[in-house]
């Protein structure tokens, strides 16, 4: 955590929290202002957390503290977080302005307030000319501006979006996280927002919380899960990271040297819990690793290399993709340039691949993996 979070007050906190009966408890902050996405290949785990926050599901134990009040046992409508998701109802009897002064009606709001709230809400999410159409008859992109727009209505302390961009086509989803940036930034707001794959965690620029399953790996930022992944799920989850299994010869100045099951010896950062002599995961990123053609192999006094033949390649136009197979039958994935030479690798081709010690970690091995 950066010196500029530590300082950050933290608006909601979840302590010792557990999903289910059988899942591992985790703890998670999150900071007044800031955006947070979750990211897991479980939706459905994912979505269960979202709706413990808002409170229309129970966890199986733990704390939620928002700011610093208990707030684990108060019902929906009594807790100051808002989830929005494709599961909500837009009412289709009602016209745009009518949705959105719901909550306020519901609330006992003046009708004055009701109006000078609504002038600007609509203002905010785009829907000034529409405010008096059929919710029935909007576009889902309009719709989700609806419901947005509800939300900040109510100005709620914690904002929860769960599969949001579900019915988007590519250009509505584009404009719906502008929309969101925006409102971010503009208002201040303080986002927990489920995403579907590492690219839609990516945009809000926040902290990810990287889920296998319900447990919870990691939580930082981008970059960090990517240079130092604290667990090799994470790392294959959130990079992309090939897998690959050895035992560690030895480790000097948090450098492990390490013996491949498929062959080859090669270099990795240490985790603080590896050992010598222990088996261990490697985890390399697939743009991280450097092809060997036409390499001399090693001599006696040299440790073997690691091997892989090329089984397939795709360009997909910012790079290549290369499906390799080693030396024991198992698959990984590499990624080069898309500007860099292919002169030599072809389907069939035989290589050497490496790569700096820095760029790959080695963790000790997990029965679970």
């Amino acid at each position: 955590m950066s010196a500029s979070s530590r300082t950050r007050k933290s608006v909601l906190f979840v302590e010792a929290l557990a999903l289910a009966s059988e899942s591992h408890p985790f703890s998670l902050n999150l900071h007044a202002g800031e955006a947070l996405s979750l990211l897991g290949e479980d939706f459905s785990a994912i979505s269960l957390f979202c709706d413990i926050l808002a409170g229309f599901s129970k966890p199986a134990q733990g704390r939620i503290m928002l700011d610093d009040h208990d707030i684990a046992s108060l019902l929906p409508e009594r807790r100051p977080i808002a989830l929005i998701s494709s599961r909500d109802p837009v009412f289709g009897h009602l016209n745009v302005a009518e949705n959105i002064a719901f909550p306020l009606r519901v609330r006992g709001n003046t009708a004055q307030e009701i109006n000078a709230t609504l002038a600007k809400v609509l203002a905010l999410v785009g829907l000034d000319a529409l405010s008096n159409d059929d919710a029935s008859q909007l576009t889902p992109e309009q719709v989700l501006r609806v419901k947005l727009g509800r939300v900040l209505a109510y100005a709620p302390s914690v904002v929860i979006m769960d599969n949001i961009m579900e019915g988007l086509d590519l250009r509505a989803a584009a404009k719906t996280r502008q929309l969101i940036s925006r409102l971010h930034r503009a208002l201040g707001l303080t986002l927990i927002y489920a995403a579907r794959n590492r690219e839609d965690a990516l945009w809000l620029g926040g902290r990810i919380a990287v889920f296998d399953g319900q447990t919870l790996l990691q939580c930082a930022d981008a970059a960090t899960l990517l240079e130092r992944p604290s667990d090799p799920r994470g790392a294959a989850l959130f990079g992309e990271a090939n897998l690959l299994t050895g035992r560690v010869l030895r480790i000097d100045d948090d450098i492990a040297r390490i013996h491949l099951a498929c062959g080859g010896v090669v270099e990795a950062m240490a985790d603080a819990a590896l050992t010598e002599d222990a088996l261990c995961t490697i985890c390399i990123r697939p743009d991280r690793m450097t092809p060997l053609l036409g390499a001399p192999l090693a001599g006696d006094d040299e440790p073997p290399p690691l091997l892989a033949t090329i089984q397939s390649i795709l360009h997909t136009g910012e790079h290549i993709r290369f499906r390799l197979r080693l030396a024991d039958g198992a698959e990984i994935e590499m990624r080069r340039p898309s500007l860099q030479s292919m002169r030599g690798m072809t389907q069939g081709t035989a290589l050497q691949l490496a790569w700096q010690a820095s760029q790959a970690v080695a963790f000790p091995m997990k029965d679970d993996l």
